[in-house]
């Protein structure tokens, strides 16, 4: 599988959970709605976030290194 492969499920389930949840949080409404997504949404949220900067970020250095060493 190649990064660009493992950002794309990353990004689809990152949608599908963020669409889930706004759907769920338009009738769950209450102080345990609001816990859970403190503890578990945001949390699950910004590491999905994380994790596609960082594949951005492993994309850019294999396409340096791939530039570099065709040049010579």
């Amino acid at each position: 599988m190649s990064l660009s492969d493992s950002k794309a499920r990353i990004n689809a389930a990152h949608r599908d959970l963020m669409t889930a949840w706004y759907k769920v949080s338009d009738v769950w409404r209450d102080d345990t709605a609001r816990a859970f997504r403190e503890r578990s949404i945001e949390p699950i949220d910004r590491s999905l976030r994380a994790a596609m900067n960082a594949l951005d970020a492993m994309e850019e250095t294999l396409r340096r290194v791939r530039n570099d060493c065709s040049d010579r």
